[in-house]
């Protein structure tokens, strides 16, 4: 073989490669979940150890509390690292994840998760918004491998063979992809991927669940990635991790939740470790049923202020969050934070004064930004 010739094939090879990996960027795309996709993907344009506490979990984690609001009011800095419906199975990985870049004073990660049967426990589009947006390393492996069966793990480690319909959107695609290349990134709650809903919605069969100590088993998957957690928290001798339960509005149907709540803050105890349980404080927070919800299981921008003000009061003055000194960077960061998170707020409430309901992600807070 000639000179010519191997450096044709060297050529070819490399173009061939150049075409798989361009393609796979920009055909990979979760266009319905754009929201979660930049608030994974932008944890790690934060600065290296600028993150005084970190919230790990669900939808809960970004509904109820807020991150910017948090630090105008208290002065120390956080993210809400969560995607919606989270699995508990992701909460370890993330944890990992997390600990590669920053050295958080607190960890706090939500239990909803534990709420999931087995089926939604191992749902495939739950278990993407995380496993896709992570970048490739032994943790991403070593997740799809404890959580993936194995006949589902190749679309996994080549995801063009799950997202090759997201052909007829193209240009979408392309757009998306365009913004991540050349957005060097002034993070704000648009690339955070703030969400919720601008609504009211009156809670009015409520069950006192205060003193509800009734317990029923996990559910066998969630069970066990709890579990798991734990193990890990114990074997690398975290000592800064607390678990914490969001608050919620009961109904009689809504009670088999608690009991299982119940089982993992037990199970939680046994290791050591603390939950604090907000529904224990729904008073002392000052939860209005008939105005802080948009549904039994998530706070509106009225509920999500006042826990925020309370939870970020608490953890606050318990582990001196707020004595970092950081950077100018992490300071403009945050300060421009609170800025789009007014934003958002004083929309939401311009609907809900208008007795009206709008649900916001990522295209309607770009959006509310750009104005």
């Amino acid at each position: 073989m000639t000179r010519i010739q191997k450096l044709k094939i060297l050529t070819m090879t490399i173009l061939m490669l150049f075409l798989v990996f361009g393609t796979n960027f920009v055909m990979c795309r979760q266009l319905n979940s754009k929201s979660d996709a930049t608030r994974i993907k932008n944890f790690y344009k934060l600065e290296k150890n600028s993150l005084d506490m970190i919230l790990i979990g669900a939808s809960t984690s970004f509904t109820d509390y807020s991150a910017p609001l948090a630090w105008k009011e208290f002065g120390y800095t956080s993210y809400s690292f969560a995607t919606n419906m989270a699995p508990m199975g992701i909460a370890k990985s993330m944890l990992i994840e997390v600990r590669k870049t920053q050295k958080p004073k607190l960890f706090v990660i939500d239990i909803n998760g534990i709420l999931y049967n087995d089926e939604q426990e191992s749902r495939e589009g739950s278990n993407r918004l995380w496993i896709d947006n992570m970048p490739f390393s032994k943790n991403k492996i070593d997740t799809i491998n404890e959580l993936i069966s194995e006949d589902q793990r190749l679309a996994y480690y080549f995801p063009l063979l799950k997202y090759h319909s997201n052909w007829p959107q193209l240009y979408d695609c392309l757009e998306v992809s365009m913004k991540e290349l050349t957005d060097k990134d002034k993070t704000n709650l648009a690339a955070m991927g703030i969400q919720g809903t601008a609504k009211i919605d009156p809670q009015r069969h409520y069950v006192n669940i205060k003193e509800y100590n009734d317990t029923l088993p996990m559910h066998q998957l969630s069970g066990k990635h709890l579990k798991d957690l734990l193990e890990y928290c114990k074997k690398e001798k975290l000592s800064n991790v607390i678990f914490t339960n969001m608050p919620r509005y009961y109904s009689k149907k809504m009670l088999p939740e608690r009991k299982r709540n119940n089982s993992a803050k037990a199970l939680i105890k046994e290791y050591g470790y603390e939950c604090i349980d907000m529904d224990d404080y729904v008073d002392e927070i000052g939860l209005n049923p008939e105005k802080d919800y948009y549904n039994p299981n998530h706070l509106n921008i009225y509920g999500q202020k006042k826990l925020t003000k309370y939870f970020g009061k608490l953890i606050n003055e318990r582990f001196q969050l707020s004595q970092t000194q950081h950077s100018e960077s992490v300071k403009k960061r945050y300060d421009y934070e609170f800025i789009s998170y007014q934003k958002v707020y004083d929309w939401a409430d311009s609907y809900i004064k208008r007795k009206k309901s709008k649900r916001y992600n990522y295209e309607e807070v770009k959006e509310i930004l750009s104005h």
